[in-house]
């Protein structure tokens, strides 16, 4: 049922249903939401779950009310929008569209769509989505940071993948994520083997998940650098057998 609520920037809202959709006249496929907000308001959400699932999906989320600023002048810009928070974003499971159609960008990082009726090979398989994903938008450019707050930034792709990869097992110690969080997904830590704050890159190859154990491990113990070393030589493997993208 839709119905308007009163809302302010920076206001917080839980379980928000959404769904994906094809708007006029725009090739890529967006999202609004299906109830409390008027469906014409603009939701910022993955691009890979827009991707990964038929249009007329629906999701749940918490989402954030935001607004752009001009950075210099802080003069708002543009009207508010919604921010869904990634973690908290949850398929919609007995809801299904009546017709299976995908979005399938023409080339990859295009933001030109074309529309298919069927699944295609690459959404059988999630890994291969979200390598390909992981891979594209990898930045392995050596960077430096004034600040280890800056530099522990992980893109949500490379998070993703590292995540599937795992298939819930840490991927240092070879044992089954500690526990099940709340949205039903194995609780494992992103860890960089060459920390980004050092200029490693945000890289499929440069990171592993790991459990909690491990990840301190890597940062607290005496034998830290052989410990990294040797996942960095799992990781290596790993990836290599996979093959290339």
């Amino acid at each position: 049922m839709k119905f308007n609520v009163d809302y302010k920037v920076g206001d917080y809202f839980t379980g928000v249903l959404l769904e994906t959709f094809v708007e006029a006249r725009i090739s890529r496929p967006r999202v609004r939401p299906v109830e409390m907000f008027a469906d014409d308001i603009r939701v910022e959400f993955p691009r890979s779950l827009r991707e990964d699932n038929p249009i007329g999906t629906q999701f749940r989320a918490l989402v954030k009310v935001a607004q752009k600023t001009n950075k210099t002048t802080s003069k708002i810009i543009g009207v508010p929008y919604l921010v869904a928070t990634n973690n908290t974003i949850d398929l919609v499971k007995d809801y299904s569209p009546i017709k299976q159609i995908y979005a399938i960008p023409i080339e990859a990082g295009d933001r030109l769509y074309k529309y298919v009726s069927e699944t295609p090979e690459i959404l059988k398989n999630p890994l291969i989505r979200l390598r390909e994903n992981a891979y594209k938008n990898s930045i392995v450019k050596v960077r430096t940071y004034k600040t280890t707050a800056t530099g522990r930034s992980t893109s949500t792709a490379i998070h993703s993948y590292a995540i599937q990869r795992s298939k819930g097992i840490c991927e240092s110690c070879d044992e089954a994520a500690p526990f099940t969080t709340k949205n039903g997904r194995p609780y494992l830590e992103v860890h960089h083997l060459i920390p980004i704050s050092k200029g490693g890159p945000d890289h499929p190859e440069n990171v592993a998940a790991v459990c909690p154990n491990c990840h301190r491990r890597t940062e607290k113990s005496q034998d830290s650098d052989e410990f990294n070393n040797a996942i960095i030589k799992r990781i290596t493997q790993k990836e290599k057998k996979l093959g290339k993208v």
